[in-house]
């Protein structure tokens, strides 16, 4: 290649050295502005490419929300997996394509520009500059007046040392401009072949791609030519749908019944009905996974034609306490339900026969259940049980858990409209049981309960006590006078008057108390202690356990020198009233049942002698702070106590790290005590003052039965104290094994459940969560370990 300026020409600076210079600056400000577009253009294309690349990824994660479509048919599954995995490798050779151009299109000729264009601008402004001093040097010379020998020297001198400059300089242009052009071609031709290489390499990976899937696709291809067999064989099967109409049997023991309320207007609601397991039940058509139980025993039912009723084709049907109103839609329906219903009854006194007396669902040491269901009469062994909470009837076979109560199925309809925030209904016969729920029903019973919520039952007498045959509207109107306007609880100051006085009774003789007043100082709440051998329990003559006085009690010999000495004082003092300590929950304990279900309460709790009843002024009491000392004593009838007199399930301690009363029950090492709380409405997440809810306690303190009870209450796991801390470093650090396998599987679960797949090892988690619900209940000690070589280290 052969350059266009001739150096002489350059050095002559001549007419035609110009012109051709003049032509290769043009050249190059054309090279420089088809360059740019070229990157503009490219840039455009990659940045569509990445778009490109962007929505066929959105559009193969579709494809994956896709497949859980397909979940129950494989051949869809494995057909969706293929083809997701084809785009997602095009995409992926796409992205490399992409990236190719930018590193050798974008870079490469970005680079040109900045380099080999500026440079030769940069030398061309040189070069003008060099010209235009040049220029000036001549016509200095040119003007030098003869007779100055000296200007003219200087001017001479001047003149030869700027043309040697521009000479040098114009060389050193003509070189520029020379190479330039002379390397555009290789630049720019290597740049474009490298991108048109990197094309070829995409194609040719989509076409091996292709290849390697082409025998799967030529399956699919027939299968999917099956299923559009299939379909048409379906569609042509289906064009004889409405022959089923006239051969639709009116007979089925199942179907839509009219059915008419108890209360009210009478109105009629249509309701899907159906018999299963001796009972007859009914749901709505839409928004009820639940059915309800319309008669839970058909063998001590009957069933009848409605004579007396304006409408067709109904009947009832009748029970020893109540009568349903129900009307077919049909002669022929009206007549398979009665039939229907005649053999079920029939069926229901054949079963009710041949029936054990006890039904177990998962034993108590069997791991892989954490539910049980409980023969129904032992939980009417808890002292006041046998008979409704509310209206006296005999054998209750319903209950309300969060408020550990039995009751009538005609006060279980009650409590049901209060809804869940005032009471949670559960049959004793049909449903299982969770052991800690068993726990809290066994620690209440109607007997604590109605001396809580019917203290002053006297004192309202504009309301009519519920009894076993009254009208539904009495039974209503007592309900909700005790459980949601809770009009008989005593209040605080009375319940504090009578524990003061019970007190006096138990402190002093009836001689000391003559003549002197006696007022509450401190108070404090007993702590409850269920196991056998501890010194709170004794045996009777007859074999069954009995409470005696806990070690919170304050009790005192009414011969003590420290009495006598009250009444050595003067006369003045004798005017002073004395003051007493009350203790909350002594007239609320109940003696141990012997259910075979019942579980040890004290057995469950972790370092039973951590916590003490440390009293506390009279001035501070009030029901949020008894609910929260109560708590940390694991006492359910005090709780319940404090609950009934309106406190806060969340009201947090200002002088106690701001800790709720869930803080506390974790505190106390109680699974029952929390379990009260989460049935009652406890925010399960709340924070104390150093960001610690309740789930942190309870790793902290080894308690795994209460960390295995909040996380299957759904406790959040991922929350971090103020320091920085989650559930599970805590339990790291504290190398307690157990709970941070609780903590791992439960995190391990929620991501398979929001896995794309959708499935996973769910059976393995249910199957360890239950083993810890067995352990928890049943085998307290066995995740007590940690603690326990905690205490025995320094023995060592």
């Amino acid at each position: 290649m052969k350059s266009k300026i001739d150096f002489n020409e350059a050095l002559k600076d001549s007419p035609s050295f110009r012109s051709v210079l003049d032509e290769e600056e043009n050249e190059v400000d054309h090279l420089e502005v088809k360059l740019e577009r070229v990157l503009k253009m490219c840039t455009a294309a990659v940045d569509s490419g990445k778009d490109y690349v962007k929505n066929n990824s959105a559009f193969a994660t579709s494809l994956w929300d896709l497949q859980s479509h397909f979940k129950e048919d494989r051949t869809s599954l494995s057909a969706l997996e293929k083809i997701i995995h084809c785009l997602q490798e095009m995409n992926k050779f796409h992205t490399i394509l992409l990236d190719q151009a930018s590193r050798t299109v974008l870079k490469n000729l970005t680079s040109f520009i900045k380099c080999e264009i500026k440079e030769v601008k940069d030398f061309k402004n040189l070069f003008l500059k060099w010209s235009e001093n040049l220029d000036g040097a001549l016509q200095k010379n040119a003007q030098v007046n003869k007779n100055r020998p000296s200007d003219v020297q200087e001017t001479e001198n001047y003149l030869s040392a700027t043309k040697s400059c521009f000479q040098h300089t114009a060389l050193d242009y003509v070189n520029i401009l020379t190479m330039l052009q002379a390397k555009k071609k290789p630049e720019i031709l290597s740049t474009l072949l490298s991108y048109v290489q990197a094309c070829s390499t995409y194609y040719h990976q989509g076409s091996d791609l292709c290849e390697d899937f082409d025998p799967y696709f030529k399956v699919l291809a027939d299968d999917i030519g099956t299923m559009r067999t299939e379909c048409a064989a379906l569609e042509k099967t289906m064009q004889n749908r409405h022959a089923s109409v006239t051969n639709f049997d009116h007979k089925n023991t199942e179907g839509y019944l009219f059915k008419r309320t108890s209360k009210g207007f009478k109105t009629w609601n249509r309701r899907w009905f159906y018999i299963a397991g001796n009972q007859l039940l009914y749901r709505k058509r839409n928004g009820e996974e639940m059915p309800t139980v319309m008669e839970e025993d058909l063998s001590i039912c009957t069933v009848r034609l409605a004579s007396e009723c304006d409408r067709r084709f109904c009947f009832e049907v009748i029970s020893p306490t109540k009568s349903h109103m129900l009307q077919a839609d049909s002669a022929d329906s009206l007549k398979g339900w009665i039939s229907a219903l005649k053999s079920g009854i029939g069926a229901a006194i054949q079963n009710n026969n041949s029936k054990s007396l006890i039904t177990t669902s998962g034993e108590p040491g069997h791991p892989n259940s954490d539910t049980r269901k409980v023969n129904w009469e032992y939980f009417l062994t808890i002292p006041g049980n046998n008979s409704c909470c509310d209206c006296g009837h005999p054998q209750p076979k319903w209950a309300s858990i969060n408020l550990g109560i039995t009751l009538c199925i005609a006060c279980s309809g009650i409590h049901r409209s209060l809804g869940v925030h005032y009471s949670k209904v559960r049959s004793l016969t049909l449903d299982a049981w969770e052991p800690e729920i068993i726990k809290v029903m066994t620690e209440l019973g109607n007997g604590v309960v109605n001396r809580i919520y019917e203290a002053n039952t006297d004192s309202c007498q504009n309301v009519q006590r519920a009894t076993e045959n009254c009208d539904i509207a009495v039974r209503e109107a007592w309900i909700k006078a005790k459980y949601v306007e809770k009009r008989f609880v005593a209040s605080l100051p009375s319940i504090t008057d009578a524990l003061c006085a019970e007190s006096v009774r138990s402190n002093f003789g009836t001689s000391h108390r003559r003549g002197k007043a006696f007022q509450a100082a401190r108070w404090s709440v007993k702590k409850l202690r269920r196991r056998q051998k501890s010194r709170n329990l004794a045996v009777n003559s007859s074999g069954e356990p009995s409470a005696s006085s806990g070690p919170e009690e304050v009790v005192q010999d009414p011969d003590e020198e420290e009495v006598d000495c009250n009444e050595d004082k003067d006369e003045g003092d004798e005017k002073q009233p004395v003051k007493v300590d009350v203790v909350f929950g002594e007239n609320l304990s109940e003696p141990l049942t012997q259910a075979s279900f019942y579980l040890d309460s004290d057995d469950e709790s972790v370092g039973d002698e951590e916590h003490t009843a440390d009293n506390e002024v009279i001035e501070k009491l009030n029901s949020d702070i008894l609910l929260y000392k109560a708590s940390l004593m694991h006492n359910l009838p005090v709780m319940c106590q404090a609950h009934a007199l309106g406190a806060q399930k969340n009201w947090s301690n200002p002088e106690d790290l701001d800790r709720t009363a869930l803080h506390q029950a974790v505190l106390s090492g109680s699974v029952m005590a929390c379990e009260f709380l989460l049935l009652n409405g406890a925010d399960i997440n709340a924070k104390d003052r150093n960001g610690y809810t309740p789930l942190h306690l309870a790793t902290e303190k080894g308690g795994t039965a209460q960390a295995y009870l909040l996380l299957k209450n759904r406790a959040k796991y991922d929350i971090e104290t103020a320091d920085g801390k989650l559930a599970i470093d805590i339990a790291v650090d504290s190398a307690n094994a157990d709970i941070v396998t609780l903590l791992r599987l439960t995190k391990l679960n929620e991501e398979i459940g929001l896995s794309e797949q959708g499935c996973g090892g769910d059976e393995t988690y249910n199957d360890v969560m239950k083993d810890f619900s067995n352990f928890a209940i049943n085998q307290p000690h066995r995740l007590q370990r940690a603690k326990l070589d905690d205490q025995e280290a320094p023995a060592e």
